[in-house]
């Protein structure tokens, strides 16, 4: 019996990701040793790895709900599924007994041995880009030949974040934003309301909505003023050096959101007059990821200034 909760084709409106996990299921001998699922965040890529994960796991190949492997998924202790945390950095760890969730802790003492339950073991990082640099190339060995039992599944919004040298030896699986029929279909069944600035995506950053709220709040007090403008870039620029947030996020990540608030409030209120703002975000929300250091500031600086004179 096949448990009907938790298969991959619950995945909604990711056909393109849906084919290849399909494709791999099938023949499961021919999966890639590292898979990257790449796109905007909240559009399903956790989703996804997660119920892939249980499905290549199970005991009975069918993700079935009821073998000691899935049961185990499910409370979050199954041994074959290394799952490393979200929202915290990931380093290559020290020489000797290195700290959990290092890549010297992953390579010294857990991939090196055969799974335990199932047949494969499946290491997924949630936050790919949060490997650092020194950790990224010793992990890159690996990648490059996996043990034949182990599966890698790194989750990045941006393949841009990750060395070229680990994308070219992956298979990377493209989701997209959702279209708003799915977005709102999705939501409903999950009793979740949807802010219309998401755009495409369930939630774009895993930020909590009241945070989320109160960035709302200030963008729309301070946004249609050209005088209150500046005092708003002035919040931007003061949020981004603050480094003890209740919930700090990347630079890069918060200007994103600040953007889809301000584009949000440009089109909701004379739209035509505004339009001008419009094309200096989008602009700016082009070039936020083009790799150089402290680039957002230079950006920020020029969107504002289009901002502040740009005629309402």
């Amino acid at each position: 019996m096949t448990d009907s909760f938790f298969q991959v084709d619950e995945l909604i409106g990711q056909d393109t990701a849906l084919t290849f996990l399909h494709s791999f299921l099938k023949e499961k001998d021919r999966i890639p040793g590292v898979l990257i699922f790449h796109g905007p965040d909240g559009v399903g890529k956790w989703f996804a790895a997660e119920r892939f994960s249980r499905h290549l796991l199970c005991l009975n190949d069918n993700s079935c709900g009821v073998c000691d492997s899935c049961r185990l998924f499910m409370k979050g202790e199954h041994p074959d599924f290394i799952q490393f945390p979200k929202n915290k950095n990931i380093a290559i760890g020290k020489d000797k007994d290195p700290e959990d969730f290092t890549i010297r802790w992953l390579l010294g003492s857990r991939i090196i041995y055969k799974p335990h339950i199932s047949h494969k073991r499946i290491v997924l990082f949630p936050e790919a880009h949060r490997i650092n640099n020194e950790a990224e190339t010793t992990l890159l060995k690996t990648l490059e030949e996996p043990p034949p039992h182990t599966k890698f599944i790194l989750i990045v919004n941006d393949l841009s974040k990750l060395k070229k040298t680990i994308v070219s030896r992956s298979v990377c699986i493209p989701f997209h934003y959702l279209p708003q029929t799915k977005v709102h279909s999705i939501a409903r069944s999950l009793d979740k309301t949807i802010k219309e600035y998401y755009g495409g995506s369930l939630n774009p950053f895993d930020i909590s909505d009241e945070q989320i709220e109160e960035w709302h709040e200030t963008v729309r007090n301070l946004c249609q003023d050209p005088i209150l403008v500046l005092k708003l870039e002035n919040w931007i620029r003061e949020k981004m050096s603050d480094s003890k947030g209740k919930e700090k996020i990347p630079n890069i990540d918060f200007l994103e959101m600040i953007s889809l608030l301000l584009l949000y409030e440009y089109r909701k209120e004379n739209f035509d007059n505004n339009i001008r703002k419009i094309h200096a975000i989008l602009e700016f929300k082009s070039k936020l990821h083009y790799n150089i250091p402290a680039l957002e500031y230079f950006l920020l600086s020029q969107l504002f200034l289009k901002l502040s004179s740009s005629p309402r």
